[in-house]
């Protein structure tokens, strides 16, 4: 069974393919430059990976962006009566 990317090894992937598409190494970019290249990697990326563009990282796993967490909605502190 394939395990789906979490957002650090997404950055990973980007930053692999960066080196090995230019040549040159990650860190002697500007923090400009690494933003661009991320932002033009990240849906490329996402899509080989079977993310969708507009999923979220939430506890653990990609949710759709406007699902909502209804246990994180509840308040526990009041008693039910």
């Amino acid at each position: 069974m394939r395990t789906v990317a979490t957002p650090a090894q997404l950055k990973t992937l980007a930053i692999r393919r960066y080196e090995t598409t230019t040549g040159r190494r990650w860190r002697d970019l500007t923090a400009v430059q690494r933003a661009a290249w991320l932002s033009r990697t990240e849906p490329v990326l996402r899509a080989e990976e079977g993310i969708a563009l507009d999923a979220v990282w939430r506890d653990g796993a990609w949710q759709p962006a406007d699902q909502i967490d209804l246990f994180a909605e509840l308040d526990t502190a009041k008693e039910v009566a």
